[in-house]
Order: C-alpha cells, then structure tokens, then sequence
C-alpha cells in the first residue's frame, strides 16, 4: 500500500469515527497534519476544534488529543 493508499483509506476510515471522544480529536488532528496540502485538511481542523470544544479535559486521553490538536494548528496555520 503506497503513502496515498494509506491516507487515501485513513480518511475514509476517519467518517466512521465516533463523534464527540478524545479519540475522534486526536485522530482528526493527526489526519490533518498528514492531509496538509490536500483540501481535505482545513476540514479536519475544523472538526478537530468543534469537537475538543465541546468535550471535558481532565484526562490524559485529552492532553493527547490536545497536544496533536495544538501541533495540527501550529502546521496548518
């Protein structure tokens, strides 16, 4: 499977996520990081922030998705 192929199935893998977790966060963000370049990746941002706004902190499941979240706007812009 090439670099593409992986992304590729990685983003349409990331529709079936569940919405409104921690993991759902930090996955986006990392799609986003890997999708910079492609249209896609603003999207993901966005979903990334909508949703880590709406969930309680206080976890280490949302330092992470926190963490990859801040690098993804850093990158991204």
């Amino acid at each position: 499977m090439s670099a593409g192929e992986a992304l590729d199935r990685a983003l349409a893998t990331a529709a079936g996520l569940k919405p409104g977790t921690w993991e759902a966060v930090e996955s986006l963000a990392l799609l986003a990081i890997e999708a910079s370049g492609r249209p896609e990746a603003s999207g993901l941002l966005d979903t990334a922030r909508t949703t880590a706004g709406r969930l309680k902190p206080g976890t280490w499941e949302a330092v992470r998705a926190l963490t990859w979240l801040a690098r993804a706007e850093r990158e991204l812009g």
